[in-house]
């Protein structure tokens, strides 16, 4: 088995509109820290397959496609056998051509777009290198618990989902992989791979490109190993950083898991981050070589539907023209909504959401990507039933469509689920969560047959 590692900077030279929080005000100002590309690359006599962190907080699907086959025109390796994952840092440009309803003055030019399509070759650049530098190797695993992240759909007394409050009670997965790939010849390090989940949002509205938390980690753990370090965020939907800023809402108030107060959050946070996974790391005794590598390419059958009845849709139009001569260049969130499904709903039915997985294995380690912000249960349910000591569920992977809450989530309701109407204009169903990952599962045991 070969490995290589590179990192290539991806920040922006231009000033560009911040995504994350929907303000088309929040235009960048300066940088707190660079927006990478780390990229890992493995192989065997036979494959050969790339996982690349981008400091992004989203990426469409046929963005992420056009990139992955932009690597394969400089590289060779397949785009179906790479994975392109977001760190979810929401203090980078908008690489998305969609717009929340509601948001769609955010990036009206789409300038973020450009600079995506601009960052092929960066990015191109950084795989190539990794591609250059693969060496026979062996692997040390480890696993630890972290507080990086908490669970961020704290509730009030009545059981109402009330911001993003954290609570230490409910679920959340609170475990990071971490491995570090050595040279066979001489044990030198190549690089590190770390794992865990929580929201990239410490720097909060700050108008500074950043790779927020996760930037800081990688940093402190390159200065004791002085190798790249690749980052891949896991289960981010109801999970987020840590934070010892104080929140007030309506009805409860307590430790912010949501967005962050700037410097301050992300310093704690990603101390936090590197400090467990560097003493994770330095357990680590037993390293592994000559580790079965495997890619296997699965398809995702989601069930989905349109939001709203063409009738609802109507009656929303209708009335709000009727009250709205003149329509604003942002108009009511209900109204686009509307509007969208009416558009929709003219168009042949979609009543499955068709996706192209594509998993890497290698040893007892499985990539596990999904195009959502994934929630724990399914994370923690992989890590149940998927036969790998390692399974890494990887969130905003090869795309982008929203939050996958389970079906839990959809009967205590929050901003995630809300959110899945005005992202899109088919909503996931409440099981869709369950058959991805059963279909993922299904995959795993026809490979490990």
């Amino acid at each position: 088995m070969k490995a290589g590692f590179a990192v290539g900077n991806i920040t922006p030279e231009a000033y560009l509109f911040l995504t994350g929080y929907g303000n088309p005000e929040r235009i960048a100002e300066g940088i707190h820290s660079p927006l990478c590309a780390s990229v890992i690359v493995l192989g065997d006599e036979k494959n050969t397959a790339a996982v690349i962190a981008l400091d992004w907080c989203t990426l469409d699907e046929r963005i992420a496609w056009d990139i992955r086959k932009g690597i394969e025109a400089a590289s060779g390796i397949g785009a179906e056998d790479i994975i392109l994952c977001c760190t979810h840092t929401h203090s980078a440009p908008h690489t998305r051509r969609s717009t929340t309803a509601g948001r769609s003055a955010c990036d009206p030019e789409q300038k973020g777009v450009k600079y995506a399509y601009d960052s092929i070759k960066v990015i191109a650049a950084a795989v190539n290198e990794a591609k250059s530098k693969m060496r026979e190797c062996s692997a040390g695993f480890g696993l630890t618990k972290t507080e990086t992240g908490v669970s961020r759909r704290g509730t009030d007394r009545s059981g109402k989902v009330a911001g993003f409050i954290e609570d230490p009670y409910l679920m959340h997965d609170d475990n990071m992989t971490v491995v570090r790939f050595r040279d066979v010849r001489d044990g030198t390090d190549l690089g590190i791979l770390v794992h865990c989940s929580a929201h990239n949002t410490t720097m909060g509205h700050n108008r500074e490109y950043s790779s927020d938390w996760c930037g800081i980690m990688r940093e402190r753990i390159r200065d004791r190993y002085q190798v790249p370090v690749v980052f891949v965020n896991g289960a981010v939907g109801d999970s987020g950083p840590r934070m010892n800023r104080w929140s007030n809402y309506k009805t409860v108030h307590g430790f912010s898991a949501g967005g962050g107060d700037g410097v301050k959050a992300a310093l704690e946070v990603g101390s936090r981050a590197a400090y467990d996974a560097l003493r994770c790391l330095e357990q680590i005794r037993d390293f592994r070589s000559g580790l079965p590598f495997a890619v296997l390419h699965n398809e995702l059958r989601l069930p989905q539907a349109l939001s709203m009845t063409k009738e609802d849709a109507e009656k929303v139009v209708r009335e709000y023209e009727a009250a709205n001569p003149v329509i604003p260049a942002e108009p009511d969130r209900q109204y686009q909504l509307a509007k969208n499904n009416l558009a929709a709903w003219n168009l042949p039915p979609e009543p499955e959401l068709i996706l192209q997985q594509t998993i890497i294995t290698l040893g007892p380690l499985a990539f596990l990507p999904f195009p959502f912000e994934m929630f724990s249960m399914f994370s923690l349910r992989l890590r149940k039933y998927s036969g790998f000591e390692y399974p890494l569920l990887c969130s905003i992977a090869n795309g982008y469509y929203g939050y996958m809450p389970d079906r839990g989530a959809f009967g205590m309701g929050g901003y995630e689920v809300e959110w899945l109407c005005f992202a899109r204009n088919y909503v996931i169903a409440r099981n869709a969560g369950d058959r991805a990952v059963v279909q993922t599962l299904d995959a795993l045991e026809k490979m490990q047959d």
